[in-house]
């Protein structure tokens, strides 16, 4: 899905762990939610086929109770989906600063994804792709196999230094 904000910007939702988009849920079904997954923990069989039916109803009563939101990276302005699955949009007053508010709580230590893909079967002389959310725009291309696993691996060992380097997450209320 792509939205055009007023501002001309486009919001692109192709793809999973974005910082741009969030999960919106309302105060009056947060705690229905705590408890659904209480008792989704507390009184799920022991067969693990009965914890995956546990597991899968808590992440559909999720999508059904949340509303999707996104931010415009542009100007910062707001589109929350309603009821009739279109979107209100809400404007910050001051100037935008450029920070997402939709970003992990974590910042920094968010554990970010590194996907790698090969397919020698590939049309062409690209044949493996990796994606991060820290590589820059037209370093995710591999023409080489050695060249991909170098940069994933590579990838992979500064992602976990960083990560040891920021310590625990901390949250303060």
């Amino acid at each position: 899905m792509k939205i055009r904000c007023d501002c001309g910007g486009i919001i692109v939702d192709q793809t999973d762990y974005l910082p741009y988009k969030g999960h919106l849920i309302s105060d009056q079904d947060w705690f229905d939610f705590l408890d659904a997954i209480d008792r989704a923990i507390e009184k799920s069989g022991p067969a693990d086929k009965d914890k995956e039916r546990a597991a899968m109803s808590i992440r559909r009563m999720a999508a059904h109770l949340t509303k999707l939101i996104y931010q415009c990276t542009c100007c910062g302005r707001l589109y929350v989906s309603n009821e009739e699955e279109n979107l209100e949009t809400f404007v910050k007053p001051e100037p935008f600063e450029g920070k997402s508010i939709l970003a992990s709580s974590l910042g920094g230590n968010w554990k970010r994804p590194l996907i790698g893909d090969w397919d020698d079967s590939r049309k062409g002389s690209i044949k493996g792709y990796l994606w991060c959310m820290d590589l820059k725009e037209g370093e995710g291309s591999f023409d080489s196999w050695g060249n991909l696993e170098e940069t994933y691996y590579d990838t992979l060992l500064d992602l976990k230094e960083k990560n040891n380097s920021c310590g625990e997450a901390k949250v303060s209320l």
